[in-house]
C-alpha cells in the first residue's frame, strides 16, 4: 500500500507542477494573444503565489485534523474546475484571477503530500520519499514539457489546460477508492498524541519557527524555491530568447534538464537516507550532503553568465537544478523532526514561506531583463546572477546553523509515533 500511496503523490506532484508550468510554455502564445509586456508577464506568474502561502498553511492544517485523503481530494476537484475554467479567459484581469486561484487551491498539495508520505514510510526511507514527491515536480514541470508543447500546438493553449483538469479527475477517483488514510496501528496511537498537538500554544509554536534548524531550513528552502520559480516561468523563454533555441528544441532540452536533475536529487536523497541510517548524524547525513550540493549547484548557475554555449547551459542546468533541489526533500523531514504530531502544518510552514519566492522572483526577473532593454542576454544573466547569489548564502548559513535534534529522532519518547519502532504500526 505504502509504494502505491507514494506512486499516486508522485502522480498528484506531476500534475500539480504541470499545472502551473504550462503557462511558461504557452507563454509566447499568451504574451503575443493579450499583448503582455515583460513587467505584465511577471505579474502574471507572480499572481499564482499571491495566496500560495497562505492557503498553504490553513490547507495543511485541515489536513491534520480531518485527513490527507478529504483534502487531497478536494484540491484535485478543484484543480480540475479551474483548468476547465481557462477556456472563458479573455484578457489579462481573468488570467491573473485564474493563476491566482490556481495557486491558492495547489499551495496545499506539497506540505500535505509530504507528510503523508513520512507517515507511510520509515526514518530511514524519507528522504527517498519525499525524493519522489519531488521528482514528480519536476517531470510535471519539465520531463513532460515536450508532450505539452505538442498539445499547446496542436490544439492550442486553452484545451491544452483543459486536459490537464480531465488528470485531475482520473487522479481524484484512484486516490480516493484505492488508498488508505494511515497505516494499520497509527489510528490508535494518533489519539495518544493529539492532547499534546492542542495544547501547545501560538507563542510556542511561534518560538520554535525562530529557532535555528527551523528559521535556517526554511531561509535555504526560500533561496531553492527561487530557481523553482524561475524554471517554471522564465526558462522556456530564457532557451529561446537568449539561447536561441526552436520551440521544439527548447521543449526537448527542458525536459532533459528535468530528466537528469531528478537524478541528481534523487541519488543524493538516497544517499542522505543511506548516510542516516548507519550514523544516525543529523549534521553529517541531512545538513551538510545538502548544504554542499546547494553551494556547487549555485557556482554552477553563476558559470553561465560566463559560458553561454547552448550545450553548456544544458549540463550547467542539469546540474544546477539537481543538485539545488536536494533542500526540497531533505528540509520537510527536518521540519517534521522538530514536531512529529503536526507534521503537516510545519511542512506546510516551509513550503509556504518558500512559496513567496514565486511571489517576488517573477516580478523582479521581469524588472530586470525590462531594465536591460534590448540586451535581453544581459538581463537574464543579472536574474541569474540574483539566484545564484541567493542560493551560495542561504546554503552557507544552512551549514552554519542548521543542528537538528537527534536525539528526538534516536530516543523513543512518549509521544513520538514517528521515531519509535511499534510493532502496531504496519508500513504495508
Amino acid at each position: 500500500m505504502r509504494w502505491f500511496i507514494l506512486f499516486m503523490l508522485f502522480l498528484g506532484a506531476i500534475i500539480n507542477f504541470a499545472d502551473k508550468s504550462i503557462i511558461g510554455l504557452a507563454a509566447i502564445q499568451i504574451k503575443d494573444e493579450f499583448q503582455l509586456s515583460y513587467a505584465q508577464w511577471g505579474l502574471v506568474g507572480s499572481s499564482y503565489y499571491w495566496l500560495y502561502p497562505v492557503t498553504g498553511i490553513f490547507g495543511a492544517a485541515w489536513a491534520d485534523r480531518i485527513g490527507a485523503k478529504k483534502v487531497m481530494g478536494f484540491l484535485m476537484l478543484t484543480w480540475a474546475v479551474l483548468q476547465v475554467g481557462v477556456l472563458a479567459i479573455t484578457a489579462l484581469p481573468l488570467l491573473i484571477l485564474y493563476r491566482l486561484l490556481l495557486g491558492a487551491f495547489e499551495g496545499p498539495y506539497s506540505p500535505i503530500a509530504y507528510n503523508h508520505a513520512d507517515k507511510w514510510f520509515p526514518p530511514k526511507l524519507r528522504g527517498f520519499a519525499n525524493s519522489v514527491v519531488v521528482a514528480g515536480g519536476t517531470v510535471g514541470a519539465m520531463i513532460v514539457a515536450p508532450l505539452l508543447v505538442a498539445l499547446i500546438t496542436l490544439l492550442g493553449w486553452k484545451m491544452a489546460f483543459a486536459t490537464l483538469g480531465a488528470a485531475s479527475v482520473v487522479w481524484f477517483c484512484l486516490f480516493q477508492f484505492f488508498t488508505k488514510e494511515r497505516p494499520e496501528g497509527e489510528v490508535v496511537l494518533k489519539k495518544k498524541t493529539a492532547s499534546k498537538a492542542e495544547r501547545l500554544k501560538i507563542k510556542d509554536f511561534l518560538v520554535l519557527l525562530t529557532k535555528p534548524s527551523a528559521l535556517f531550513t526554511t531561509l535555504a528552502y526560500f533561496s531553492a524555491y527561487i530557481l523553482v520559480v524561475w524554471f517554471s516561468v522564465w526558462l522556456p523563454i530564457y532557451l529561446v530568447e537568449s539561447v536561441k533555441m526552436s520551440s521544439a528544441q527548447m521543449g526537448y532540452s527542458v525536459a532533459v534538464i528535468g530528466i537528469v536533475s531528478v537524478l541528481i536529487y534523487v541519488g543524493i536523497s538516497m544517499l542522505s537516507d543511506f548516510m542516516f541510517k548507519k550514523s544516525q548524524n543529523w549534521r553529517v547525513s541531512r545538513i551538510y550532503i545538502i548544504a554542499a550540493s546547494m553551494v556547487l549547484g549555485a557556482v554552477l548557475l553563476l558559470s553561465l553568465t560566463i559560458f553561454q554555449q547552448p550545450m553548456w547551459v544544458v549540463v550547467a542546468m542539469c546540474l544546477a537544478k539537481g543538485l539545488t533541489y536536494t533542500i526540497l526533500p531533505i528540509g520537510p523531514t527536518i521540519m517534521i523532526n522538530e514536531w512529529p504530531e503536526r507534521g503537516a502544518l510545519m511542512t506546510s510552514i516551509l513550503t509556504s514561506f518558500g512559496n513567496l519566492a514565486g511571489i517576488v522572483a517573477p516580478v523582479i526577473t521581469g524588472w530586470i531583463i525590462g531594465l536591460a532593454g534590448a540586451n535581453k542576454i544581459a538581463g537574464y544573466n543579472l536574474s541569474i546572477v540574483f539566484m545564484g547569489g541567493i542560493v551560495l548564502v542561504f546554503g552557507i548559513l544552512f551549514a552554519l546553523f542548521v543542528k537538528p535534534s537527534s536525539e528526538k529522532n534516536m530516543k523513543p519518547q512518549v509521544n513520538d509515533v514517528d521515531n519509535r519502532k511499534r510493532p502496531d504500526v504496519k508500513y504495508s
